[in-house]
């Protein structure tokens, strides 16, 4: 808490104090202003403003409100995380002062605390509210950038800033009250004319309706019988229904009577069967059994057949054998002769291949001397492959991987194109889309077409990226760039008008070669400086003209920390140059001829963040061309070694393939030798062979059938036993089949009985299903006829006593066809009379509710706007009258400045409209600068900047004696004035805020005329900054003027 106490009776609300630290080009700073008029003065850049915003920002301004920057972190001092604002403000008389803390980070995040306790946003308004300060009310608080905003504002904003100012809140309440009121009486008056003239209207139709409804009602009383003949006919339909339940219910006792007896009648058919059906299985089974035994002796037949012919078989293949042996040893002479004869043609081939192919010496001789020089063209194939190999791996896993890994690192560069597309859609999306249009639409223009300058300008290093975007204005960077006019207002016509891409900028510059004058940087070396800001960009030569043109970036040089440190050396002709991380301005004063200079920390770019650097991308392109060289050296290499490769492998061809005639008739003569042998031995094994004894295998033929005979005898006998065998089951097989025949044809007539019964019992059990359906749906017909009739009559029954429609009843046919008939004459009667119109019913139903309605409507609303008139007179006598009389006062004080001024002014009270037409209710205000003008409205387009800035002024000191609110403030409101103007302007406005016990009062300006007049109560504060400037804290302001004395004796 704040140990300062309000004393010197201080408006609530004035400011004791502003701290600041680390906000916009303030590390750290405390500001003390006077209770009465504050000069802040400066040059500019200096951060006279910043104390506007720290105000308007630590007392729940919003970022709008400023007209700068969008986001509250975008004042975070560059380089720091986070900034603190802390206002002291004096309270009521007595009381100790309230100090108001804000702290902000980069993610726009802030923290509130009064008296250092935290708080909320909320709590920190209310208090702002209670102490009547407001910073979004241009007559309290003007910033720089707000200056033209006050002729902006039409009578209605310049009256509401007014009462917002000077009436307090209360009466800009009272206004928005009597707008209210008025608009409620004015719509209550327009709904009470409409409803008086509908109801007359809506009168006048039911009228003519009513005929129609009588005749209806007369038809509706004739519908009413037959409703009541309907429900006696439901009350016959359920006596016939509940009649025919009856019946279905004898029915179906009947059907269950013969359902019993059908299955009495079938329970001995069904055992007498059911025993035959056991004996059948009998039967069946041992059929079956004969069966199986039957094929197993007849697959038993079949072997013994077939061993059998197999004896048959063995007897035919002996005397084949016999009669082979009988005729070979006839032929055995001929075999003789063939087989010498085919030896000595081997032996003659043989020796035509010696002749061929030479003896086994010359062959070897001949393979050996073969073998070297094929050994010797493997061998350098062998190394030429290895060779290639080599070359191949160094191509493959050294210099194509070097080659990708350049070209990887040239694409990411180029990337930079895409990334700083990606930040201009999210600075500007219309310029995004436009950069979209353009790209798919560029053949509509005949000549060059630039994009934004931030996607076309490159730099030769990163760093100088800050320094550009330091210079050249946002709008400038997201600018599209033409060669031509014709082109330029077609594309604004099609994105703007057309696309309705309202937020593109464009611009028009002349290309073809560049003619640049700039001067020798190494004649500002000794300064630290060592290039122009042109030569470290690259761009087409239209942007770099215009740039030129409108920035002079090639008269800006960039220096280093040495430049910072001798910065006041730099000659007098260089007005704007770069350090390392400063910009400097130097200004002279078109008034005094002096020259100021501000220096301001260059933030990082943002924009053009994302750069391409040309000169890396050069390296990198050339590192890439000479391993690309050392790739085509390479792939020479190989092809020449491809070459020499075929060269050989034709060579080696020719060799093998000699080498292999060779080794085929060495082969063919081993092959001949071997066949040679084989015949020999053939011809030795015909010799060698014993002679036949023709009788001794005739004797062993005749043994060997013998024992075959045998064999074939005894297997006749087994197939006789088998046959026998197989001829008893077959006979056991067939005694069973008769007997199953028999016993099925026994049980034929009992099964036909029964299935006579079951069929007959089918038919009984589907009619008694039948009968039953019958019965469910009768029983359900009834029941629900009888809720329908009970529903109809009020749930009574006819012989109820409280029953609804007896006597009417008891008038109607008993009879069903009887009732019929007479429904049928009454609906005859409805239909001889004109239709019913239901529409015209509910019609004539619904207009008798509105007229009710209407009435009502029109009672109440002469009443409410009775009430209305009367409150909206008072709030005007309270109101207005107060009102008049301050416009009056303001009226006074503004014309008397004027008259001071050799000028005339007057405020008024506006009405636009009539007396009530309070939301049409403002403050006009005329003035007249010269004598033969009239008095006229102050606007942007009728006065002069210099003219609205001086009548912006006199009408905040008209509202100065006036005002409610602690202090006011003025940023740089005195611009454009000529000297004359200003000089009366600040005399009056010490008169005003000094004089008399006003509100405190801020100016902020960047100069102040020569001998003008002050007194105690004004205080100056000078703003000044640069690297030699001392903390606030070490100032002697009493050594400094005894300093002064001194230099001046």
């Amino acid at each position: 808490m704040s140990k300062v106490i309000n004393t010197s009776g201080m408006k609530p609300g004035s400011i004791y104090r502003i701290a600041l630290e680390n906000f916009v080009t303030y590390k750290q700073v405390e500001l003390y202003p006077g209770s009465a008029l504050n000069l802040i003065i400066g040059p500019n850049g200096t951060g006279k403003s910043t104390f506007v915003c720290a105000i308007i920002l630590g007392l729940c301004g919003k970022t709008n409100v400023i007209g700068r920057a969008k986001k509250v972190s975008e004042y975070v001092r560059n380089g720091c995380e986070q900034a603190t604002i802390e206002i002291e403000l004096y309270q009521q008389p007595g009381e100790r002062n309230v100090i108001i803390t804000r702290s902000f980070n980069l993610r726009d995040v802030s923290t509130w605390s009064i008296n250092h306790k935290s708080a909320r946003e909320h709590q920190v308004q209310e208090l702002i509210n209670k102490l009547n300060i407001q910073v979004d009310n241009l007559c309290q608080l003007l910033p720089q950038d707000r200056v033209q905003d006050f002729s902006k504002m039409d009578p209605q904003q310049l009256l509401r800033s007014t009462l917002a100012a000077v009436g307090g809140q209360d009466s800009v309440a009272q206004l928005d009250e009597l707008i209210a009121t008025k608009n409620n009486q004015r719509g209550l008056s327009t709904k009470l004319q409409n409803n008086a003239q509908l109801l007359q209207e809506q009168v006048r139709l039911n009228e003519r309706l009513k005929v129609i409804i009588d005749a209806m009602n007369q038809r509706k009383e004739i519908q009413k019988e037959i409703d009541i003949c309907e429900k006696k006919k439901l009350w016959i339909e359920y006596q016939d229904l509940r009649e025919k339940v009856v019946e279905y219910s004898n029915d179906k006792k009947e059907a269950a009577k013969l359902i019993t007896s059908h299955k009495t009648k079938m329970e001995p058919l069904e055992k007498v069967i059911d025993k035959a059906k056991m004996g059948i299985g009998k039967l069946e089974q041992q059929k079956l059994k004969s069966s199986r035994e039957t094929h197993i002796l007849k697959d038993k037949v079949k072997e013994m057949t077939d061993s059998v012919m197999a004896q048959e078989y063995k007897i035919r293949e002996i005397d084949s054998s016999y009669q082979a042996k009988l005729e070979k040893h006839r032929n055995r002479e001929r075999e003789i002769v063939e087989a010498k004869t085919k030896l000595e043609k081997l032996i003659s081939d043989k020796r035509r291949a010696e002749e061929n192919v030479g003896d086994s010496n010359k062959v070897k001789m001949e393979l050996a001397e073969l073998h070297k020089p094929i050994a010797k063209t493997n061998a350098a194939l062998e190394t030429l492959k290895k060779q290639k190999l080599e070359v191949q791996y160094d191509l493959e896993n050294n210099i194509t991987p070097q080659i990708r890994l350049y070209q990887n690192k040239i694409r990411k560069l180029e990337d930079v194109r895409e990334k700083r597309l990606e930040s201009l859609r999210l600075y500007s999306d219309d310029t995004y889309r436009a950069v979209t249009w353009l790209r798919e639409n560029r053949h509509l223009f005949n000549g060059p077409v630039y994009e934004p300058m931030m996607l076309e300008i490159n730099f030769t290093d990163p760093k100088f990226a800050r320094y550009l975007e330091s210079t050249i204005a946002a709008r400038d960077l997201v600018a599209f760039t033409f060669e031509s006019s014709q082109d330029m207002n077609l594309f604004l016509r099609k994105v703007r008008t057309e696309g309705g891409l309202k937020r593109v900028n464009a611009i028009c510059s002349q290309g073809g070669e560049l003619n640049i004058q700039r001067g020798d940087i190494n004649q500002l070396s000794y300064l630290g400086f060592y290039t122009y800001l042109v030569d470290t960009i690259s761009a087409p030569d239209a942007i770099i003209r215009y740039l030129c043109s409108q920035y002079r970036i090639h008269k800006i040089p960039i220096g280093n920390d040495h430049t910072y440190k001798n910065s006041g050396k730099v000659p007098a002709n260089i007005t704007y140059f770069f350090t390392e991380n400063h910009r400097f301005t130097v200004r002279v004063s078109a008034y005094s001829g002096v020259s100021s200079s501000s220096t301001i920390e260059i933030r990082p770019a943002r924009l053009l963040a994302n750069t391409v650097d040309v000169e890396k991308i050069t390296d990198l392109n050339n590192q890439r061309m000479k391993f690309e060289q050392a790739a085509q050296s390479h792939r020479a290499k190989m092809q020449d070694i491809d070459n020499k490769l075929q060269v050989l492998e034709v060579n080696l061809n020719d060799l093998n393939m000699r080498r292999k005639r060779i080794n085929e008739g060495v082969e063919m003569l081993k092959t001949i030798e071997a066949q040679i042998r084989l015949q020999t031995r053939k011809v030795e094994e015909i010799q060698q062979e014993p002679t036949l004894n023709i009788e001794q295998e005739k004797e062993m033929c005749k043994r060997k059938h013998k024992e075959c005979v045998l064999k074939q005898c005894k297997m006749h006998q087994e197939l006789k036993g088998i046959m026998r065998s197989l001829q008893d089951k077959t006979l056991d097989k067939e005694i069973c089949s008769v007997k199953l025949d028999i016993s099925r044809n026994a049980i034929v007539q009992q099964e036909s009985q029964l299935r006579e019964l079951k069929n007959e019992l089918r038919n009984v059990e589907a009619t008694l299903e039948n009968i039953e359906n019958l019965l469910t749906r009768a029983k359900s017909n009834a029941k629900e006829k009888l809720l329908e009739a009970k529903r109809c009559c009020d749930n009574k029954l006819p012989h109820d006593p409280q029953f609804p429609y007896r006597e009417q009843f008891d008038k109607l046919p008993a009879e069903l066809a009887q009732l019929q008939q007479h429904c049928i004459e009454l609906q005859t009667r409805i239909e001889c009379m004109d239709p019913a119109d239901d529409r015209a019913v509910k019609e004539y139903e619904e207009r008798e509710q509105t007229i009710a309605r209407l009435k009502s409507d029109v009672n109440s609303s002469s009443d409410n706007n009775r009430i209305l008139e009367e409150k909206m007179e008072r709030l005007r006598r309270k109101w207005l009258p107060p009102l008049e009389e301050l416009i009056r006062n303001i009226d006074r004080s503004f014309g008397s400045m004027f008259e001071k001024l050799g000028c005339a002014g007057e405020v008024k009270l506006d009405k636009a409209g009539g007396d009530d037409d309070y939301d049409k209710y403002g403050i006009g205000l005329l003035v007249k600068f010269r004598a033969g003008e009239q008095l006229a409205q102050l606007t942007r387009h009728a006065q002069s900047g210099g003219e609205r800035a001086l009548a912006t002024a006199m009408y905040l000191m008209a509202l100065q004696r006036l005002a409610s609110v602690p202090f006011r403030l003025v940023d740089e409101i005195n611009q454009g004035m000529d000297p004359i103007n200003e000089r009366k302007m600040f005399e009056l406005l010490v008169k005003v805020t000094t004089e008399n016990e006003n509100s405190q009062y801020f100016l902020l300006t960047p100069k102040l005329l020569a001998n003008l007049e002050y007194n105690e109560k004004i205080m100056v504060h000078t703003v000044m900054n640069g690297r030699q400037i001392m903390n606030y804290k070490k100032w002697d302001c009493q050594k400094f003027l005894e300093n002064a004395r001194s230099y001046r004796m």
